[in-house]
């Protein structure tokens, strides 16, 4: 069981390389990304479901960039933020798995059982382009960046994990408020829902550390996203 639980050298080694800059550098891009996300749920009030798609992606694309950017910034690789070396086969085999069933629960049950229909096969191209910026610059801002550079604050790895939970929780916030006109009280009294967003970030932070690599992280994200939106769910 502890071997289960054990965190790899190559992780602890590039957490350990960061100081506090990196710590309060990665937040301000968090808050960042906060506000972007309050401007697009007022934005989305006012286009088309495709031009939504179109700027969304746009976004995703300028984060994972203004991230890239940061890393050159700081003389550091891509590798720290689990995009290069660490157990990649390991990373495919558990985010793959994990793939595979979120696209059966997101979707293939619900066309075999729930008698539902796949969306046009052009949108289902639009959204699997779409969710993949999705999956990409969620798991690079959160799992790949914060969770890393926080321990330069934190010290632990716990409690990295942790407080970059809640703020991955807390992200989904602020465009649903503005979007739906829903108050934060709606939003954090659904109890599944938070709990589903902070159980899906502990297990793709697992995922993340116990392999040294993101792309675990990445393609089960961008799956279960995308399985459920091409579906009808009438």
């Amino acid at each position: 069981m502890k071997k289960l639980f054990d965190v790899p050298d190559s992780y602890k080694e590039h957490i350990t390389k960061f100081d506090s800059s990196d710590g309060f550098l990665a937040l301000e891009i968090i808050v960042t990304y906060f506000v972007v996300m309050t401007i697009s749920g007022i934005i989305v009030q006012y286009i088309s479901q495709l031009q939504i798609t179109i700027i969304g992606g746009g976004i995703n694309v300028f984060f994972v960039v203004l991230v890239l950017l940061c890393l050159k910034m700081r003389h550091q690789g891509i590798e720290t933020i689990g995009l290069k070396e660490g157990n990649i086969r390991l990373s495919f085999v558990l985010g793959g798995t994990l793939a595979a069933i979120l696209f059966f629960c997101n979707c293939l049950s619900n066309v075999l059982f729930e008698h539902q229909s796949f969306i046009d096969f052009a949108d289902i191209l639009i959204y699997f382009v779409y969710f993949f910026t999705v999956g990409l610059v969620e798991e690079v801002l959160f799992r790949g960046y914060l969770q890393t550079r926080l321990h330069s604050l934190l010290k632990h790895i716990l409690l990295d994990v942790l407080v970059t939970g809640v703020l991955f929780v807390l992200m989904h916030f602020p465009f649903r408020m503005v979007a739906y006109d829903m108050s934060f009280w709606e939003i954090i009294s659904n109890v599944r829902y938070i709990a589903d967003l902070f159980i899906t970030h502990l297990i793709l932070s697992y995922i993340r550390i116990k392999s040294d690599s993101l792309y675990g992280a990445i393609l089960p994200h961008w799956v279960s996203d995308f399985a459920y939106r091409i579906v009808t769910h009438i």
